[in-house]
């Protein structure tokens, strides 16, 4: 952020410093140290984003006049207020100790990931999860704001955590669950393949509980489609039912767009047999048997 802060928050109604706040996340790059771990901390960064744009577009921070002054009358407003100031503090500090760190680490340390460097199916997340923050956001053009690295997983998990919390905070202050809810549940009506799903799932973990719920339920409708009446199992035999997605088939070049059908009657597996009432993607699966 090349805006001092205190300027940002003082020449901006609620409305635009939200706005404001939200296109913080658009400007942070995650460093190569993050290795393997970048496609997910980069999801969970983009997830951060989404929950707070939700809470915005479920209290139509754009449209309520409340919003847009900035020394707002309204309590609750006023708590809005003090939150969203208290995360542009966040990405401040975190942007400080990034450059502090720069000035002593190698070169090679601070080389940092791109878009492209993302598998096919964490790519396509990625772009829409940022798609669906733009579309929420208005004008932004106010304050000006430039790239900086975050080069740990550490710090990110610290920053996500508690952007989590600070939502939260918003959620208890303008009672939208149920508005949010349904949001996330929009959020993912085009994701229509299990993989893609999961993974936004595991990325939604601890920090947006209505998002995970919203994959959750749209994984279980999908796995309704593996079903057995009647299993029966002796000695050693193990039984899945459902899909399994291999690191390799999440890892592909495109995308799994499951629509089969898998149903039996009646199951019997003996001695040390493995049944699967579904569909492999990817080399090995079945627990890697």
């Amino acid at each position: 952020m090349a805006e001092p802060f205190g300027i940002v928050a003082g020449a901006l109604g609620v409305a635009g410093l939200f706005n404001n706040c939200v296109d913080c996340f658009e400007y942070v790059q995650l460093g190569r140290r993050f290795g393997r771990d970048y496609e997910r901390c980069q999801l969970r960064l983009d997830i951060a984003k989404t929950r707070l744009s939700r809470w915005g577009e479920a209290v139509k921070i754009n449209d309520d006049p409340r919003f847009c002054s900035s020394a707002p009358t309204d309590k609750s407003v006023q708590l809005a207020q003090s939150i969203i100031e208290e995360i542009m503090l966040l990405f401040e500090s975190a942007q400080k100790t990034s450059k502090r760190y720069e000035l002593v680490a190698d070169q090679q340390d601070l080389v940092v990931f791109k878009d492209k460097d993302m598998k096919p199916v964490g790519r396509t997340l990625h772009n829409g999860l940022k798609d669906l923050a733009c579309r929420r956001q208005k004008d932004t053009s106010l304050v000006k704001k430039t790239a900086w690295a975050l080069y740990d997983g550490k710090s990110l998990e610290k920053i996500v955590e508690q952007i989590a919390g600070f939502v939260d905070e918003l959620e208890t202050a303008f009672p939208v669950e149920a508005v949010c809810h349904t949001l996330a549940g929009v959020e993912i009506e085009e994701i229509k393949d299990e993989a893609s799903l999961a993974i936004l799932k595991d990325a939604a973990g601890g920090i947006d509980a209505a998002l995970s719920d919203a994959a959750v339920q749209k994984i279980d409708a999908i796995a309704g489609r593996n079903s057995a009446k009647d299993v029966k199992m002796e000695d050693h035999a193990r039984v899945h039912l459902g899909n399994v997605f291999t690191e390799a088939a999440v890892h592909r070049e495109i995308l799994i767009r499951d629509q089969t059908i898998n149903s039996v009657e009646t199951v019997m597996a003996k001695g040390e047999s493995g049944i699967q009432i579904g569909n492999t993607y990817g080399g090995n699966g079945f627990w890697d048997r």
